[in-house]
């Protein structure tokens, strides 16, 4: 009989088994990190790749070779009978040819202000700017049949795609898969689109969702003023992506993993775009081809595309599996797209109106202009509404400036006489001119920081009237009829009385010229650069900034001549406070002009009435208009 001791393991076999069980473990993650690591990463990548080519063959199909012809043409020779979309903001059709949509306009905006066609936002790959909207299944086994821009679905729930009702779509890949759309759309711009597949077969299946936008060549309404983003759009992993049709070549391709985001194709005022379930990880691309790089048809157009790739989704043998995006096409109207950035729980949507720089102004501003319009109903009386409050908002910086301005009219003629004086000396009149303003306390730079506080401000509203769909073709009174466009009038054609239509760059209009002579007016009441050069490029400025302006929304220019009339008004009653005589109509009409001995120094129409003047430890008392002979006997 055996010993308990006999079954004891030797220490030396207890040493051999922790070593090989350490070997062991260290080959296996070696094994994994070095070698199938690698290898399955590398299968990925490629099974990636091979999906992203499948869609942007699926995008490519029907779009370089079709023979282009109208779009009403290439909606009614569809080979399936088309299923019709109708909602309240919204009308068009479905291609059951691929499942796309490729046809679709707007009910409440049309392409000019007289409001005879709707805007369109969808069109099929062979009319004139194509563009539509498909979603669909990549396979992992290519052998493994998937739809694709060629299969006809069949209509088998639903007659008309309305907010109250869906359709349902389905295809069948003969192979015991069953593909179904069920398709819904809300009251406004929002399409809902639950892609669900039944397997029948014995195996599971690995499919892929995708989602996109395909675009052919640059957008009809498209402007390239560089007011406002126009072209492909993404926002991902926290960062917001911008490339603008025309100007891909440095960049033509753009991708994203990401969990939540959107992507999508914009203009200034329509937006097309893809928004994949939040919750789930998903690829967002972006890509450009150009036809002359690729040597494609050279008839056709170059091709933008916007898509979404989710992740691996399996189909059990004898089960079903669906996924859930939506996609939204319309207007860039700010309080819908505030509202899908809440319904849909998507992030920063709001970041496809481009507010610019100064954002933080910018979309306050328009919701006040919108709280305006709410009360008086006219976009263009809700302007001057908000410029008064604009006027009061930054009075406090506005009163430094005019009493700066009113001071240095006070001591306009002590400078004048250190000019006369030291005029072969300038450093020693620099000196002197120091001297001056630190005596009598005058900062001739205070005048400076309620311009600089007007720039944030202007380009605010410049980003408002010229970006929001709610400013497109919003009337005013008289011959405005749309805020967000040029003054259609033109000086050069007495505005209408001469029967010719002067080019664009001379489209100088009424609005324009009232602007002109508010800035005018405004820059009579203030004091003249003590330097000849300066004054005369301020007194350019108003003619520059009018043939600049003339160009913009009328809107715009709207603001900037209430807000000159506003501040001249400010102006005037504060230097009359001040105790500083304006002869108002003699400085408009260029009056009061100083001798001749002085033209040269300041500019005409400077005011040069009597002022009381107050130095340290005088009494004050009138000082009479300084004359050239007796100033040089001044100290």
């Amino acid at each position: 009989m055996n010993k308990p001791d006999d079954y004891k393991m030797h220490p030396d076999d207890k040493r051999n088994l922790i070593i090989f069980g350490v070997l062991s473990v260290l080959l296996w993650l070696s094994y994994d990190h070095f070698i199938l690591g690698p290898k399955l990463e590398q299968m990925r990548i490629a099974q990636e790749a091979a999906q992203q080519q499948a869609i942007e063959l699926q995008a490519q199909s029907g779009m370089l070779d079709d023979i282009e012809v109208p779009r009403d043409q290439a909606i009614e020779t569809t080979t399936a009978e088309r299923i019709q979309i109708d909602n309240e903001l919204l009308k068009g059709s479905i291609n059951p040819v691929g499942a796309r949509f490729d046809d679709l306009e707007t009910k409440k905006h049309f392409k000019t202000v007289e409001r005879v066609e709707e805007a369109v936002l969808l069109s099929p790959s062979n009319a004139p700017y194509p563009k539509y909207v498909e979603q669909g299944w990549i396979a992992a086994d290519t052998t493994i049949k998937t739809p694709d821009s060629k299969s006809v679905w069949q209509k088998v729930g639903g007659d008309v795609l309305s907010n109250n009702s869906p359709v349902t779509l389905e295809w069948n890949n003969g192979q015991g898969l069953t593909f179904q759309h069920v398709i819904e759309i809300d009251d406004a711009y929002g399409f809902t689109l639950v892609k669900r597949v039944m397997n029948k077969g014995n195996q599971d299946v690995t499919l892929y969702p995708y989602g996109l936008i395909a675009e052919r060549g640059i957008p009809e309404d498209f402007e390239s003023r560089f007011v406002v983003h126009e072209g492909p759009i993404a926002y991902a992993n926290g960062e917001l992506f911008e490339a603008t049709y025309g100007k891909m070549d440095d960049k033509p391709k753009y991708e994203e993993r990401s969990t939540g985001g959107w992507v999508g194709l914009t203009t200034k005022s329509w937006l097309t775009a893809l928004v994949p379930d939040q919750a789930q990880n998903a690829t967002y691309r972006i890509n450009y081809t150009s036809t002359v790089e690729n040597n494609l048809n050279p008839n056709a157009k170059d091709r933008y595309q916007a898509d979404t790739l989710g992740a691996a989704l399996v189909i059990p043998a004898g089960g079903m599996n669906e996924y859930t995006s939506r996609f939204f096409v319309g207007a860039k109207n700010l309080k819908l797209i505030d509202r899908y950035e809440e319904e849909w729980s998507v992030a920063k949507f709001d970041l496809v109106i481009d507010w610019g720089w100064f954002f933080f102004l910018t979309k306050p501003f328009f919701i006040i202009l919108q709280f305006f319009y709410g009360l008086v109903g006219n976009f263009g009386v809700a302007i001057i509404m908000l410029t008064i409050i604009l006027r009061i908002a930054v009075f406090p910086l506005a009163n430094t400036s005019f009493k700066s301005f009113a001071n240095m009219r006070k001591i306009g003629p002590q400078m004048q006489e250190l000019r006369e004086k030291y005029n072969d000396d300038k450093a020693k009149l620099q000196q002197e001119l120091v001297k001056l303003y630190q005596r009598e306390k005058v900062n001739p730079m205070s005048g400076c920081l309620p311009i600089l506080v007007q720039i944030p401000i202007f380009f605010s509203l410049f980003k408002v009237l010229s970006n929001t769909i709610e400013m497109r073709h919003a009337p005013f009174f008289g011959w405005i009829q749309d805020l967000s466009a040029p003054d259609p009038t033109s000086v050069f054609n007495l505005f209408g009385l001469l029967p010719f239509t002067p080019p664009d760059v001379l489209q100088i209009g009424i609005w324009p010229c009232l602007m002109l002579v508010s800035m005018i007016i405004q820059r009579k009441l203030s004091p003249p650069p003590p330097d000849k050069m300066q004054a005369r490029m301020i007194a350019a400025l108003p003619w520059i900034m009018t043939f600049i302006l003339a160009q913009f929304a009328a809107g715009l220019v709207i603001y900037w001549t209430f807000n000159n009339i506003f501040s001249t008004i400010q102006q005037y009653i504060i230097m009359r406070r001040m105790g500083v005589e304006v002869d108002f109509i003699g400085n408009i009409l260029g009056k009061n002009k100083k001798n001749a001995d002085n033209t040269d120094e300041v500019i005409e129409g400077e005011a040069t009435e009597v002022v009381e003047e107050k130095i340290a430890d005088e009494t004050p008392k009138e000082i009479s208009k300084p004359k050239p002979k007796k100033s040089k006997k001044k100290k």
